[in-house]
C-alpha cells in the first residue's frame, strides 16, 4: 500500500535510499547498500569528496593568481623592476634607467614588498650587487631607506645584513670604485643612527683604526674611505684616527701622504674639517698637521700634487692660518713661485683670497719694486696669469700705475707672446672698468637720494603714496625718458656710425657695459618702485628687439675684424 503522504528527501544518501530493494517490501537479496553502517560510509566519502573539490578550486585560483602576478600589468611595480632583464646586451641608458626605477620603486614601497625583494633579490647576491656599475645604487638606497622606518624592524636589519656580508670581503671590496660607494653610505648612516648598527660600526671604526692600512692611504678608491670616516668620526675615533695620519704627514716616514697623488687629498679633508670640530684633542691633532704644511709651504707650492693643500688653506681654512701663510710665507716667495709650473697656480688663489691690503703690499713691495721684477713676471709663460688675476682684484689707483708700466713696455718692444697677452687683457679690463664705475657711481647717487628720501616711509606707504597721486604717471614718464635718452639713442648712434665707416667709431666694449649697467639700474629701480604691468611689458619687448639688434652689431664687429 502506497503512502499517501509524499516523501520529502533531504539529501541525495535518503533518495537513494528509498529506492533500494529492502525499501520497497522487494524479496531481492540484499545488496552492499542494505548495511546498517551504510549512512555512515556516505557521509564520510562526501565529505573527503568535498574537501578534495575546494582543495583543487583553491590550487587554481592560486594558479590564476600566480599567472596574474607574472603579468607585468597587474604585479606589484616594486617587484617588477627587479624582475626586468639586467643582461650586459641591455644598453647603458636602459640599465641606468632600470637602477632608479629600483631605487624609486624601493623608496617608495610598502614594507612587506621591501621584505619579499630584499630576501628573494639582494640577499643572496650582495657581494655580486656591490660590485656592479648598476646595482651597487640600490644597495645604498636599502641601507639609506632603513633611516626613516624606524616603527619598521626590517629596514635597519636589512642594512645591517648588507654591511655585515660587505665587511667580511672589505679587503678586496674597500679597492672595488662601487663597493667602496656602498661602505661610504654605510659608514655615513651608521654614524647618523649608532643605536640600529652598534656592533656593525665598531667592527668598521676598528679597521679603519687599524695601523697597517698604509698601502690604502694612497689608494685610489680606498683612501675615500678615510676620507669619510673623517668626516663622520667623531669623539675618541676621530682623535685616534688623526694621530695615526700624523705620522705619515710632513714626519720622514716610509710614505709621505703630502706629495702623494691620493694622499694629499686626505690631507686637503683634514683641512676641511678643522672648523667643524667641537673635541678639543681632535683639534688639537689637526691644527698641529696644518702648522706643519705652512711651515714647509715654500716646497710644498712647487710639487705636483702638494700644491694643491696650500691652495685648500687659502680657499677653506681658518682665518688666522691663511694670515699666516699669506704674511710670513707666500708673500715674499711671489715671485719665484709665479714662475713655476705648479706654483702659479697656488699665486692666483693667494690672489683672489687675500684682502686689498695684502695685494696692495704685494704690488708695492714684490711687484713694482723694479722694472726688472715687473718685466720677468708679465713675460714668463707660467707668471702671466697670477698678474693678469693681481690686475683684475687691483684698485683703480694701482690698475693705472700697473698700465703705466706695461705701456713702457710696449713702447720700448720688451713684451714677448705672453706679454703682448698682458697687454691686451689690461687694456680691454680698464676700459671697462673705468666706464662701469663712472655709470655705477651715478647710479649709485640716483639710488642713494631715492632710498634717503623714502627711509622713513615703508614700502605699502610708498606705493600708495604713488597710487594716489600723480607722481606715480611723473615717475614712469621720467623712467622712459632716461630709458630713451641712455639706452636707445645710444644703439641708433652706434648703428649709425656702423653703417658710415668715415664717422668715428662707437667703442663697441664700452657700450655693451653701459647696456649691463643700465639694465640693472632698471631693475633696482622696479624693485624699489614698482611700474605698471603695460610699461613692464613695453620694456621687455625693447629688450627683446635689442637683443635682436646686439647680435647684428656682433656679426658687423666681427666681420669688420
Amino acid at each position: 500500500m502506497s503512502n499517501p503522504i509524499p516523501i520529502e528527501f533531504n539529501s541525495d544518501v535518503d533518495e537513494l535510499r528509498n529506492c533500494f530493494p529492502s525499501n520497497t517490501g522487494s524479496t531481492a537479496t540484499q545488496s552492499l547498500f542494505d548495511n546498517s553502517n551504510i549512512d555512515k560510509i556516505l557521509s564520510s566519502e562526501q565529505f573527503d569528496d568535498q574537501l578534495d573539490q575546494v582543495d583543487h578550486e583553491f590550487d587554481q585560483l592560486n594558479q590564476q593568481m600566480k599567472n596574474v602576478l607574472l603579468n607585468d600589468n597587474f604585479k606589484p611595480s616594486l617587484i617588477s623592476a627587479f624582475q626586468a632583464d639586467m643582461s650586459s646586451y641591455i644598453t647603458h641608458e636602459k640599465l641606468t634607467k632600470n637602477s632608479r626605477r629600483m631605487q624609486y620603486e624601493y623608496e617608495n614601497a610598502k614594507p612587506k614588498e621591501r621584505e619579499y625583494v630584499f630576501m628573494t633579490f639582494i640577499k643572496n647576491n650582495i657581494i655580486n650587487l656591490s660590485l656592479d656599475k648598476y646595482m651597487h645604487y640600490i644597495l645604498e638606497k636599502i641601507i639609506e631607506v632603513g633611516k626613516s622606518d624606524i616603527i619598521y624592524i626590517g629596514p635597519p636589519l636589512y642594512r645591517n645584513i648588507i654591511l655585515d656580508q660587505i665587511f667580511n670581503r672589505i679587503n678586496k671590496l674597500i679597492t672595488d670604485l662601487y663597493a667602496c660607494k656602498v661602505m661610504q653610505k654605510g659608514l655615513e648612516i651608521m654614524a647618523q643612527y649608532p643605536q640600529d648598527s652598534q656592533t656593525q660600526f665598531q667592527r668598521y671604526a676598528n679597521f679603519i683604526l687599524e695601523d697597517n692600512n698604509i698601502k690604502l692611504y694612497t689608494d685610489k678608491i680606498a683612501n675615500q674611505i678615510f676620507q669619510k670616516c673623517l668626516e663622520v668620526f667623531d669623539g675618541k675615533n676621530l682623535h685616534n684616527l688623526l694621530l695615526i695620519l700624523d705620522k705619515y704627514i710632513l714626519n720622514q716616514q716610509q710614505i709621505e701622504l703630502s706629495t702623494d697623488q691620493y694622499g694629499c687629498l686626505i690631507v686637503n679633508k683634514i683641512i676641511d674639517i678643522l672648523p667643524k670640530q667641537i673635541d678639543q684633542n681632535s683639534k688639537q691633532v689637526a691644527n698641529d698637521i696644518i702648522m706643519r704644511v705652512i711651515e714647509n709651504s715654500s716646497c710644498l707650492i712647487r710639487r705636483q700634487y702638494s700644491n694643491y693643500i696650500i691652495q685648500q688653506i687659502l680657499e677653506r681654512g681658518q682665518e688666522s692660518h691663511k694670515t699666516l701663510l699669506l704674511d710670513k710665507y707666500l708673500i715674499k716667495d711671489f715671485v719665484q713661485m709665479s714662475v713655476d709650473k705648479y706654483g702659479s697656480n697656488v699665486a692666483e688663489k693667494a690672489i683672489i683670497y687675500s684682502g686689498p691690503k695684502w695685494r696692495q703690499k704685494l704690488w708695492e713691495e714684490e711687484v713694482s719694486v723694479s722694472e726688472e721684477s715687473f718685466r720677468k713676471l708679465v713675460n714668463d709663460q707660467f707668471a702671466n696669469y697670477p698678474i693678469q688675476r693681481l690686475y683684475e682684484y687691483l684698485t683703480q689707483e694701482y690698475r693705472a700705475e700697473f698700465l703705466e708700466y706695461l705701456s713702457k713696455l710696449h713702447e720700448s718692444n720688451f713684451l714677448n707672446h705672453h706679454g703682448q697677452i698682458v697687454w691686451k687683457f689690461a687694456i680691454v679690463n680698464f676700459n671697462i672698468k673705468r666706464f662701469t664705475q663712472k655709470v655705477n657711481s651715478n647710479l649709485n647717487l640716483q639710488i642713494t637720494s631715492c632710498q634717503d628720501k623714502n627711509k622713513q616711509i615703508s614700502q605699502q606707504q610708498v606705493n600708495q603714496q604713488f597710487i594716489n597721486n600723480n607722481q606715480y604717471k611723473q615717475y614712469q614718464q621720467f623712467i622712459q625718458q632716461q630709458y630713451q635718452q641712455q639706452y636707445q639713442q645710444p644703439l641708433q648712434n652706434y648703428w649709425i656710425q656702423q653703417q658710415n665707416p668715415q664717422q668715428q667709431t662707437y667703442d663697441y666694449q664700452q657700450y655693451q657695459a653701459f647696456l649691463m649697467q643700465n639694465t640693472m639700474m632698471f631693475y633696482q629701480q622696479q624693485q624699489m618702485y614698482p611700474l605698471s604691468q603695460q610699461f613692464y611689458q613695453n620694456y621687455q619687448n625693447e629688450q627683446q628687439n635689442n637683443a635682436q639688434i646686439m647680435q647684428t652689431l656682433k656679426m658687423v664687429q666681427h666681420q669688420s675684424d
